[in-house]
């Protein structure tokens, strides 16, 4: 990975968005961005965890590993989120590997300017419990989808959650950050039943393919799943 100085990582997060410009200061000193090339690793599990990362282009997978080896993708992450925040409030080691799935750019906080930052200006204190709490909801979600829900709902989920360009005739684009198969994993089922199911979603008429990861969207046709 590739580091510089650079504040305009931290400058749009709605993690921050709250702070009054003297604050600024204590994030400023210690705040980096950070390329990562594809494949590369941005976290391991088990390691200590040091500062903040903020996503703001591109996308990451986080891993989780079990017992036996196999792997899994949990999480994501596109723009606008984060990771290290849980570790941040807990004091503990990183609790999933995490892995660059494209050029990815990233910004980084130290979490003792974080901390500077939070008992200098309580406000910081409340966001930081609002992303946690929305942490919490939104494990909770995708739990009960991957328990409850059937493989084109998951899909459906998934893809209208994406950020999306929006048409003149209603209907948004969005593009993939990752692979089918990855995203498979993610969305807890196969390569194959993923295809099978967005062909359906294709043939149907609620998505159109128009790029190898790029998608419209037919969002009256998509309530339907």
């Amino acid at each position: 990975m590739i580091a510089h100085g650079d504040v305009s990582g931290i400058a749009g997060s709605a993690l921050f968005a709250s702070l009054p410009p003297r604050c600024w200061a204590y994030l400023a000193d210690s705040s980096r961005t950070v390329e990562a090339r594809p494949g590369s690793t941005v976290q391991l599990a088990g390691e200590p965890v040091s500062r903040l990362v903020l996503i703001t282009a591109g996308a990451l997978h986080v891993i989780r590993e079990d017992r036996s080896g196999h792997q899994r993708h949990v999480r994501i992450l596109g723009p606008g989120r984060h990771l290290g925040l849980v570790e941040f409030a807990l004091g503990c080691p990183a609790r999933h590997s995490v892995v660059a799935a494209e050029a990815t750019t990233l910004t980084t906080v130290s979490h003792d300017a974080l901390r500077a930052a939070a008992a200098a200006c309580p406000v910081l204190h409340d966001s930081i419990t609002r992303a946690l709490a929305e942490k919490v909801v939104e494990s909770e979600q995708h739990l009960d989808s991957l328990t409850s829900e059937d493989v084109s709902t998951r899909l459906v989920s998934y893809l209208r959650s994406l950020p999306a360009t929006p048409g003149r005739d209603g209907r948004s684009r969005v593009r993939l950050p990752v692979s089918q198969s990855d995203l498979a994993s993610h969305l807890g089922t196969t390569p194959e039943t993923l295809s099978r199911r967005l062909h359906d979603l294709i043939d149907s008429g609620a998505v159109e393919r128009v790029a190898r990861r790029e998608f419209v969207l037919e969002h009256g046709r998509l309530t339907r799943y």
